[in-house]
């Protein structure tokens, strides 16, 4: 898994109140519960959470982006592994595939088969 940290506070602020550059607003843009595993230049972005409501709308931006740029993104939506529906590719989470802790397994497995291949 690759380990991401946050710029150090104060190191972009400046970003904020410089219109020429950004006309409309600046925000900081933070994805959190997320992993994120690298194999041969192919990401795979595994957001969790508890209900879709949770995911703000700065979230689903990045997580849209992320696919539009052909990385693989899974978000499970649930209270525990046993009870789990997972979106692919993060298409329509409103209509999310309904799978089991096993099945998401499965899923991550195909996933390793394919970034494997170059």
């Amino acid at each position: 898994m690759i380990e991401t940290h946050g710029e150090q506070s104060g190191w972009f602020d400046w970003l904020q109140h410089e219109k020429s550059l950004v006309p409309e607003r600046a925000e900081d843009l933070v994805l959190t519960s997320v992993g994120v595993l690298q194999l041969n230049g192919r990401f795979l972005y595994l957001k969790r959470t508890t209900d879709l409501a949770d995911i703000t709308a700065d979230e689903r931006r990045i997580v849209e982006a992320l696919t539009r740029q052909g990385d693989t993104v899974f978000v499970a939506v649930g209270p525990d592994l046993a009870h789990v529906r997972l979106s692919y590719r993060m298409p329509d989470l409103e209509n999310a595939i309904a799978f089991d802790a096993d099945g998401l397994r499965a899923l991550i497995r195909q996933w390793f088969v394919w970034a494997s291949t170059t």
